[in-house]
């Protein structure tokens, strides 16, 4: 395989549940909120190839079409047979892919955050950055990943020292490659969520905060209106990762809508 050896964690009994992250983060950032369901499910949570302990690939291999090959045949080396998503940001585009590609595998969908690719009424201001020549959640300095966590939350959660500066450092340290993922991923020749959602026949779950500066919360009425069975919750006070600083509510709310399926 291309992408060499893939990190995960799992835990739990029942149907799988497999966690997909977004660009430049990690599994853990799903251990808390996935507590509450692992009660009830056996949850997967991936480092994606190319990310998080995983060796960093070719720029090529972050395309999104070659992401989205790489984390099946990931699923078929551990011998996940039919599962369910949560998907954050750029995991989104890999879960639709999935779920396309395998309707008989994949058994519900739930996005965790606003996913990439979706067309909102309104531009994010991070949209806006990146009209300007910005880049905001490219990392190639500390300082530079102090100001991301103030795109990413209204209100940076609290996480032990050691860990923040271990996953800060493990950043920095890819400073080079990052800059190439992130044009790999920018230049991905991807379709947009909402074209690609008329053939979702899966149920979908949208969490997609109201203060997400990385893509606009408008763009869930938009991808909910192309979906044949969606779900929305759109709350306040959380940015683009849910996971993190709104863990214990959002896997409450995904333990409910997995129940309901």
């Amino acid at each position: 395989m291309p992408f060499g050896t893939v990190h995960y964690l799992q835990g739990g009994e029942g149907e799988t549940v497999v966690f997909l992250h977004g660009i430049y983060a990690l599994k853990e950032h799903w251990v808390d909120m996935s507590r509450k369901i692992s009660g009830d499910f056996r949850v997967i949570l991936l480092d994606l190839p190319g990310f998080g302990e995983n060796p960093r690939l070719d720029a090529a291999e972050y395309d999104l079409a070659r992401q989205s090959k790489n984390v099946a045949a990931v699923l078929d080396a551990i011998g996940v047979s039919d599962y369910h998503i949560a998907a954050n940001s750029m995991g989104a585009q890999i879960a639709f892919d999935l779920a396309l590609a395998s309707p008989e595998r994949v058994k519900s969908v739930a996005l965790i955050g606003s996913p990439i690719n979706v067309t909102s009424i309104e531009p994010s201001d991070m949209e806006l950055a990146m009209d300007a020549g910005e880049a905001p959640l490219v990392v190639t300095s500390a300082e530079a990943y102090d100001t991301r966590m103030d795109w990413l939350f209204p209100k940076v959660p609290f996480l032990p020292k050691p860990i923040m500066d271990k996953w800060k450092a493990e950043e920095v340290s890819f400073a080079e490659i990052n800059t190439k993922i992130w044009e790999a991923v920018e230049g991905s020749d991807a379709a947009m969520l909402e074209q690609m959602a008329p053939e979702i026949t899966q149920p979908t779950l949208i969490v997609w905060c109201r203060d997400d500066l990385i893509f606009h919360p408008s763009g869930a009425a938009v991808l909910a209106s192309a979906l044949a069975q969606s779900t929305v919750i759109q709350p306040e006070g959380c940015g683009h990762l849910p996971m993190l600083d709104r863990k214990g509510q959002t896997g409450k709310d995904y333990a409910a809508f997995l129940k309901n399926l």
